[in-house]
């Protein structure tokens, strides 16, 4: 097995190629490290463990081989596409406006331990169609006044789904939120009306966001027919004459 020490790197600004490859059998183990890739991709057939440091700047994240967190924070400017194996440890992952790019994927099934989005130029994040991104610790989507991050799944009319567990922490503000699901058994996310997050509900949501409180319906009173009120009119009268007796 290869094993590259990228503890031992140093990337300075604008000299990575725009496709860092980890074949399989190759092994990265980052340890306490800190680093930057200077918004180039990462390939990883192989495994990259990033363990206890931090990697900043990656442009788009692919694996089909296996990707280990541990504590380490991981930041991503471009797509997630998962189909192979990660494991969250305590670790967070966070996506931004690095990068430069309009628009994000996520791909593929992962579980997150803390998972932050976040945009401050209405960056548009598509997560896909059917799949559920599983969060256990933390959840945030974030834009800014009037930059709405757009939240939403691959395929319109087909919800994504968000699952963060109940006693998870969220923070949701300045989302457009569409096609999105929280399935049962997960926390309900911004579990209020939308303009108490500055969000909009966009639409096809399932446990998000929550109306809010519909006017109270007047309830029908029931009606008596003719016969019935005739009944009822003697019925009182004849109570009341009973009534003046006794007085």
């Amino acid at each position: 097995m290869v094993v590259w020490l990228l503890s031992a790197l140093a990337f300075p600004a604008g000299v990575l190629a725009q496709t860092v490859s980890i074949e399989p059998g190759a092994s990265w183990q980052v340890g306490d490290a800190a680093m930057d890739l200077d918004c180039a991709a990462v390939d990883v057939a192989g495994a990259l463990h990033a363990q206890d440091g931090r990697i900043d700047g990656i442009g788009h994240l692919g694996f089909a081989g296996q990707v280990t967190a541990s504590t380490a924070a991981i930041e991503v400017g471009g797509d997630w596409n998962n189909h192979g194996s990660f494991l969250p440890g305590t670790g967070t992952v966070r996506f931004g406006d690095r990068c430069g790019q309009a628009q994000s994927s996520i791909s593929g099934a992962t579980a997150f331990s803390s998972l932050r989005i976040e945009s401050a130029r209405a960056k548009t994040y598509r997560f896909e169609a059917g799949k559920t991104q599983s969060i256990g610790a933390a959840l945030a989507l974030i834009g800014a006044a009037g930059q709405y991050l757009s939240i939403g799944s691959t395929q319109a009319g087909t919800r994504a789904h968000l699952a963060l567990v109940e006693a998870g922490a969220q923070q949701i503000a300045w989302a457009s939120v569409a096609d999105m699901e929280a399935p049962e058994g997960s926390a309900w996310l911004a579990p209020g009306p939308a303009e108490a997050f500055q969000s909009v509900d966009a639409g096809n949501n399932s446990r998000w966001f929550q109306p809010s409180v519909p006017p109270a319906q007047a309830v029908p009173v029931p009606t008596l027919s003719s016969w019935a009120l005739l009944v009822l009119a003697l019925g009182m009268g004849l109570f009341g004459s009973r009534v003046f007796r006794f007085r």
